[in-house]
């Protein structure tokens, strides 16, 4: 008999009411409304079918509006209890619903979970039906209550009379994370907590595997055993008799011998199994496991080491939603996040701004090796004393999740940006260093006064946005000097504040794209050379929907990729900053964009004698030791690495004269050399006549599960397929085959710097080949093909 849990996904077939009409309703849900929505007479057969993830109102990739959502909504579930669940213990598990969710089965309510970005769980094993002769045949009904408004006081919302765009983030309400039954023994592993110890110490590593206990009755007589695995090999075990009590219990499982075990590095990333398995009367009743790590991450005054070694910490801030569904993205969508902050701008560190983010992202982390900040939801305010507890059962529900992760090496014990609160954050850095003694705590601080109150976590925050006015006139960043005899971070860097625009957007003239990589190659030049900076992470990986401050159409353009995660020019500085030994770059931080229509700078308008060209310093962002320029057959220039201005990044840009004359050949050709050898090349076209439209998934297979989606990047690119900076095409989408469109249709190019991104998802149960055909009277059509398969 199989002891392992059993569990099966809920994510299809879900009918979803729509809003429901709260009159004069204003700090709870009605109970008369919600005695009505769970009773089982209510009819859902005319209610839409949807699939969760789920948003609750249409969106486009801009302009976001609030009170589309800010509504209470009611979905429906209709499921049957597999017959292999029978005699079980069984769950309904939520991995998140944004904001308040009351939730019933079979007219019964189970209880409300408060707060949108972690998951809830409830016990209905007394409550299903079930026909013992047929199981099959019995119907139960889960209704779930979602109110997504937002003077919930409920972190990190705030009570009337604030708006939402008292947040520099918008919340799409929803069931947006998965939805499982859940079948385990009557007495059952309900969690494993890991300490690892000595990690760097062969001799003396050891874990201690904290594993819990639920039903287990006072005559129970028993063990758990724990086997750490790597893949069918088992490295290391232990066993422990329990000594039974009354209700639930825990034992504590020591594990040592562990010589053998590789350390989880960034450019390694050993994950390992752990396997816990309870016997009961001599038999094996339940087994229960995680995944783990072992490594050494401590913050020193001089720095953040990584099992010993010093580590500069570059890295991004992340948003987890996205255009069209919000934060109803599929797992794959999620992962893909984390692949292009590691792979392609090279980062060792995300920090998950300002909130838990999904299981799936953080799996990507701990895989790919890619370090994680990770705090509960909050942004510049605190509530009262019911909001603060609310933030202390986030901060214990945080922790329980993901601390086996190896990649987390700092949780959050203080909210982003907030004014010092002590007795708060006494508590919060108290219940961190309870639940997980062996990480760093942090909290943001922001503005000059944050600086003199009271810090009572271990690593310094700072959110720093100073400018100056250089030597040649020009303003940039400014670091302020780190706070002494303490370790310090940049948890947030470089805004639209130091550049000649108020946003970074891929249309913006070359001046203002090459603007953003300068100020980052600044600000983490200065970062790399003084060790009292433990590292920088920009803000923000990616554009995100925001009402507040500067925003184009809602749209928050800090990013070093847009909201469709394609990247800006402006992030050619963290493109190149990789050993060219992994993969030669030469990437310009400007696009090569001839206007469409007649002559224009690359400042803006027109202006005789000076055409589209990027101008004079034209930055060039490499990880080759030379680069020969070309206009046509024209050589322009031989360029090296501006090590004088940059002495201490690894990789500094190269600045070139790329100015046109009327006579000059517009066809660019950057050659990449190290060592004298050419390395890589690459041309730009100054001839539009052979630009054409692109489709490019970022994978070509995806499950026929109706969950499952990819993204599929639209671009109008030169002869080369090198993409554009601007174009007015509008393209029309047709997806034929067993896929769905998730995007906007027909498609506006001219918004967004003549690239943009569309999602497709699976249809549950129908694999087969889907295409995704985009069409424009310039160009035609072309097509992209992808692969829906059985699971």
């Amino acid at each position: 008999m199989s002891t392992a849990t059993r569990s099966i996904s809920l994510d299809t077939d879900w009918r979803f009411g729509g809003e429901v009409p709260l009159p004069g309703i204003e700090d709870a849900l009605d109970p008369d409304v919600l005695a009505r929505l769970r009773s089982e007479a209510t009819k859902d057969a005319d209610w839409p079918a949807v699939t969760v993830p789920h948003t609750v109102t249409p969106l486009s990739w801009k302009l976001w509006n609030p009170e589309s959502w800010e509504k209470v909504w009611v979905y429906r579930r209709h499921f049957t209890v597999p017959e292999d669940f029978r005699g079980q213990r069984i769950f309904v598990d939520f991995g998140a619903a944004m904001t308040t969710a009351v939730v019933s089965l079979n007219g019964t309510e189970l209880g409300q979970h408060r707060g949108g970005y972690l998951p809830f769980s409830f016990e209905i094993t007394d409550l299903v039906q079930a026909n013992p002769e047929n199981p099959e045949s019995s119907d139960n009904v889960l209704t779930v209550v979602v109110d997504s408004r937002f003077n919930l006081n409920v972190p990190p919302n705030i009570p009337a009379p604030a708006l939402s765009s008292s947040l520099d983030y918008l919340q799409p309400g929803g069931i947006h994370r998965s939805v499982r039954l859940r079948a385990v023994p009557a007495t059952f592993i309900s969690q494993i907590t890991t300490t690892h110890h000595d990690a760097l110490d062969p001799d003396r590593r050891r874990s201690t595997f904290g594993v819990a206990i639920d039903g287990l009755t006072s005559d129970a007589s028993g063990s758990v055993r724990v086997d750490l695995r790597d893949g069918e090999q088992v490295l290391a075990s232990a066993s422990v008799t329990i000594d039974s009590a009354a209700g639930s219990g825990a034992v504590d499982v020591e594990l040592g011998g562990l010589q053998d075990v590789q350390l989880w590095d960034v450019d390694d990333p050993r994950l390992y199994d752990v396997v816990a398995t309870l016997t009961l009367d001599g038999q094996p009743v339940h087994e229960e496991r995680l995944r783990t790590g072992y490594r050494e991450a401590r913050f020193e005054p001089d720095g953040f080491y990584l099992n010993g070694t010093r580590r500069y910490l570059l890295g991004v801030n992340r948003h987890g939603y996205f255009p069209f569904t919000g934060f109803a993205m599929p797992d794959r969508v999620h992962r893909q996040d984390a692949q292009i902050i590691k792979r392609d701008l090279n980062c060792v560190m995300v920090r998950c701004s300002h909130y838990p983010q999904t299981e799936s992202f953080l799996d990507a982390c701990d895989e790919l090796g890619l370090l994680v900040w990770e705090e509960p939801p909050g942004w510049q305010y605190v509530g009262d004393s019911a909001w603060q507890d609310l933030i202390a059962q986030d901060i214990e529900a945080m922790i329980a999740r993901d601390r086996h992760r190896p990649s987390i090496i700092v949780w959050g014990a203080r909210l982003n940006e907030t004014p010092d609160r002590p007795d708060f954050y006494a508590r919060t850095e108290a219940l961190v260093k309870k639940l997980d003694p062996t990480r760093t705590t942090s909290g943001t601080m922001h503005g000059e006064y944050a600086r003199t109150q009271v810090f009572q976590h271990d690593l310094f925050g700072y959110d720093d946005y100073h400018t100056t006015v250089d030597e040649r006139g020009e303003r940039r960043p400014l670091l302020l000097e780190p706070i002494d005899g303490r370790p310090y971070l940049l948890s947030e860097a470089i805004s639209t504040r130091s550049s000649p625009t108020t946003l970074y957007r891929r249309a913006d003239p070359a001046d203002v794209q090459q603007h953003q990589a300068l100020d980052y190659a600044y600000s983490h030049d200065e970062a790399m050379g003084d060790h009292r900076f433990a590292g920088l992470l920009a803000w923000v990986g990616f554009d995100y929907e925001a009402n507040m401050g500067n925003h184009h159409r809602g749209v928050k353009t800090s990013g070093l990729g847009d909201v469709f995660r394609v990247l800006k020019p402006g992030a050619a500085i963290y493109r190149s900053q990789v050993d060219p030994g992994k993969r030669v770059v030469i990437e310009p931080a400007f696009t090569w964009n001839p206007p469409e229509f007649g002559q224009a700078n690359a400042f803006g308008g027109r202006a005789e004698g000076r055409l589209w060209s990027p101008g004079a310093e034209a930055m060039i962002c490499s990880n080759c030791d030379r680069l020969e320029v070309y206009l046509g057959d024209r050589h322009v220039a031989s360029v090296a690495p501006d090590r004088e201005r940059f002495p201490h990044l690894p990789y500094a840009p190269s600045f070139v004269d790329l100015t046109l004359a009327e006579t000059d050949d517009p066809e660019l050709r950057i050659d990449g050399y190290l060592d004298g050898k050419l390395v890589g090349t690459r041309r730009f076209s100054g001839d539009r006549s052979g630009d054409s439209l692109a489709l490019t998934p970022d994978e070509t297979e995806i499950l026929a599960d109706g969950i499952d989606a990819v993204r599929v990047v639209l671009a109008v690119v030169d002869r080369y397929g090198e993409a554009r900076g601007s174009s007015r095409a509008v393209v029309d989408l047709e997806v034929s085959g067993p896929g769905e469109l998730i995007g906007d249709n027909p498609f506006d190019l001219d918004d967004t710097g003549a690239v943009a991104a569309v999602w497709v998802r699976s249809v549950a149960g129908e694999p087969g080949r889907i295409i995704v055909r985009a069409s424009t009277p310039e160009w035609g059509s072309t097509t992209a093909i992808l692969t829906s398969r059985a699971n």
